[in-house]
């Protein structure tokens, strides 16, 4: 059975490698030859030129202050737990669901993590279960901004607050998602975003963090760029005579990049704005469909680039939704299962990690049961949606999943 979809790009199956689609597009090669023609430097020691350029704007999109880039979001994630300078032993508290680098980086700075559990309904850190996790070990919680969804940062910010802890954001999947008209990025005291070739804003590969706080700049910039970003931008007489070795790390982004994120940049408002409305729209159709549960959006948040539109049929079994997903499929819908399931599950925050690095350290505290997220991940689906797709798609997906749940 299909159901006639509009012409529109194929859609990629999941995991499969090559171009994301509208990532290269003809602003992105003008830029690159427009750089390159013009004797554009492939590598930039000290944040000026292509990368302090897009540094700045950055800054100025995301209404955040001293943003540093790095050549990924792991990387600057790393940087940003360096930059804390966290006693060795210590906890970082992350949500079970979320992509492992949100703190598998505090692995390689001698920390430990404890995972709680999320909101059912969003995917999000559980306040409730933030606070219930705290212990003596605890220095910090790192929040992720499931999907695009902002977690609950006003109890949150105010429960670190309570029990002295440094609060950083993963903001990767949440480029201009807001809280109550805020910014994500702007509550804690370190932010980090991707720029990983799948996210709202790419730069192929690359990652940012931002940071009030001129300190943590400075210690992010010693982390991972040393020489001549740390001579010109350290400026603590202390950590300044490392400004030559840093702490020997390189985590500088290619300037072609850089190139690249710019010129996504200039469009990154109206590309969230064109997801947004796809994405209420399929959101709105799918309402009325029987068995098919929308993602959840609460009324004080607004989603920015949805980085993955996730509905849910929580009332099938694995054996129905996979026939579900099959059928879906078989009228041209680019439905798949997630790729990333809850963290708990890995073998990395399960299991002793067979390497001495680790030892005495990372010892991972699960804080479970894990009802939140098991609810939360119930019949839960994924749904491919690009930039070149338009309402009249939304409204024949929509069709497709009210076909196929009657036909259930």
């Amino acid at each position: 059975m299909t159901i006639g979809l509009p012409a529109g790009p194929a859609h990629p199956a999941a995991g499969t490698p090559g171009t994301v689609p509208g990532l290269v597009n003809d602003d992105v090669v003008a830029a690159v030859r427009r750089y390159l023609e013009g004797g554009g430097p492939l590598s930039v020691a000290d944040g000026t030129g292509v990368i302090g350029e897009l540094e700045r704007r950055l800054e100025e999109l995301l209404s955040v202050r001293n943003v540093l880039t790095f050549s990924s979001g792991t990387g600057a994630l790393h940087g940003g737990y360096l930059a804390l300078d966290l006693p060795r032993g210590s906890e970082v508290i992350a949500p079970v669901l979320g992509f492992h680098a949100s703190v598998t980086p505090a692995l390689h700075c001698g920390l430990n993590v404890a995972l709680v559990d999320v909101d059912p309904e969003t995917g999000t850190m559980s306040p409730g279960a933030l606070r219930a996790a705290i212990t003596r070990q605890v220095r910090c919680v790192v929040v992720v901004h499931y999907l695009g969804h902002p977690a609950e940062m006003g109890e949150i910010a105010a429960i670190c607050r309570e029990h002295d802890l440094l609060l950083v954001e993963d903001c990767s999947h949440a480029y201009l998602s807001t809280l109550r008209g805020r910014p994500v990025g702007t509550f804690g005291d370190v932010a980090a975003w991707s720029m990983q070739a799948r996210k709202t804003l790419s730069a192929g590969e690359g990652g940012f963090l931002a940071t009030p706080d001129r300190a943590f700049f400075e210690r992010a910039v010693l982390a991972g760029h040393y020489r001549g970003r740390s001579h010109a931008q350290v400026t603590d007489p202390a950590l300044a005579r490392l400004a030559e070795t840093g702490l020997g790390l390189k985590y500088r982004l290619h300037p072609l990049a850089a190139v690249i994120a710019l010129a996504g940049a200039e469009k990154l408002q109206a590309g969230v704005e064109h997801r947004q409305r796809l994405l209420g729209r399929l959101s709105s159709r799918l309402a009325e469909a029987s068995r098919i549960v929308p993602p959840v959006v609460r009324a004080d948040v607004s989603m920015g680039g949805w980085f993955s539109y996730r509905p849910a049929a929580p009332g099938l079994a694995d054996a129905d939704l996979a026939r579900f997903l099959e059928a879906l499929r078989a009228t041209g819908v680019p439905a798949h299962l997630p790729e990333v399931g809850p963290l708990d599950a890995e073998p990395l925050f399960r299991e002793p990690v067979p390497l001495l690095a680790a030892t005495g350290t990372w010892r991972p505290r699960l804080c479970g049961p894990f009802d939140g997220a098991r609810a939360y991940q119930r019949g839960r689906l994924s749904v491919t949606v690009t930039d070149a797709d338009d309402e009249a798609r939304m409204d024949a997906y929509a069709a497709a999943f009210a076909t196929v749940s009657t036909a259930g």
